[in-house]
This record gives C-alpha cells, structure tokens and sequence, in this order.
C-alpha cells in the first residue's frame, strides 16, 4: 500500500546564516537568512529551549491519569495538563521523564514506553518527547519554587479525554498525548 503521507526527500530552503538575536539560560530566539527554491531570499525566526522537553502519561492500573494543574503565567490562567518539563543538563530524555514524574506527580514508574517525539509548533525547534508511565509507587519529593501553586489530580482517561473535547485542557502537548494514549488503550496496546 503506498504511503498516504509521505515525507520530503529534501529540504526546500537554503540556511544562508544564522544567530542568536535573544538569548536567556532558558530559550533562545534565533534568526537565519534563507534562500527558498524559487531564489528569493527572506529571515526565519524561531525559538530553540535550551533542553529537550519531556511529556509524561501516567496510568494507574485503574485507568486513570494523573493531571495537574498550574497558573502558566504568559496565558493568565490555569492549566490542566500532564505532568511535563525540561529536560536538565546531561539528562537523556527517559530520565528526564522519570525525574518530572517523581517531582510533579509524586509516583516513580516500573514500565516505560516511548509514544512518540514531536514539536510543540512550527516555531519552536525543541524536540517534545512523549512517555507513557505505568506500574506507579507513590514516592516524596520536593516541589521546586516554580511549582508551589502545582495541585494534582487522578480522573478516568475517558474524563481526561472528554476534558480534551470540551476545551477544558487546552495545553497543546497534553492534549496530543492524551489522544494517543486513548488510542493505545482503547486497542488493548497499553
């Protein structure tokens, strides 16, 4: 059966340089001059996170996931969404997932599967990389400064999921991952 979304073979823009036109210990914003295939020239800016970020689907073995929900600052509300963060300095990204998952959720994890790496946007560069978490033990961990508003909560996947629908969980990230691990289990793959 022949691919229904097939890749590019190559890439239709020429980078004709690039630099860093911010830059902070968390995100950068770079700018590059480019060349498209018909000759034009023109800039693309994009943001780049300085670590990789992590997005993790707690299931308990009553099919629930964990949520919780946080004041994010740039939108002037609250957020429901998955536990999630960056990655720190030397962390691979299953690492990293396990460590947001102590920290955020309060449970350590058994099993480990890799659901997917995707981007956040079309103007974020960072990779996201997507982690279902099963076999939980409550553990204690220290909530960081940042997190002191965090509070958690376990629903059904299938409230999640309505949650998705009806425009209650709005965090892009969770929102996909939500979806797929729906998906998953409604199969009987996880």
């Amino acid at each position: 059966m022949p691919e229904s979304l097939p890749r590019a073979s190559t890439c239709p823009i020429e980078t004709l340089g690039s630099r860093v036109v911010f830059d902070t210990p968390w995100i950068s914003v770079r700018q590059d001059d480019i060349r498209r295939e018909d000759g034009t020239t023109g800039t693309f800016g994009y943001l780049e996170l300085q670590h990789d970020i992590v997005v993790i689907a707690p299931l308990d073995a009553d099919r629930r996931v964990c949520l919780v929900r946080q004041w994010r600052y740039p939108w002037r509300r609250d957020s429901w969404e998955l536990p999630a963060g960056r990655c720190e300095a030397g962390e691979t990204p299953l690492q990293g997932a396990q460590r947001e998952l102590r920290e955020e959720a309060l449970v350590s994890a058994r099993e480990w599967r890799h659901l997917n790496t995707f981007y956040g946007s079309a103007s974020i560069a960072t990779p996201f990389h997507l982690y279902a978490a099963t076999g939980l033990t409550p553990v204690e961990s220290p909530r960081d400064h940042e997190e002191q508003d965090m509070i958690v909560t376990w629903i059904p996947l299938d409230e999640a999921v309505d949650a998705v629908m009806d425009g209650r969980i709005v965090h892009a990230a969770s929102i996909g991952a939500l979806l797929r691990l729906d998906r998953l289990v409604s199969r009987g793959e996880l």
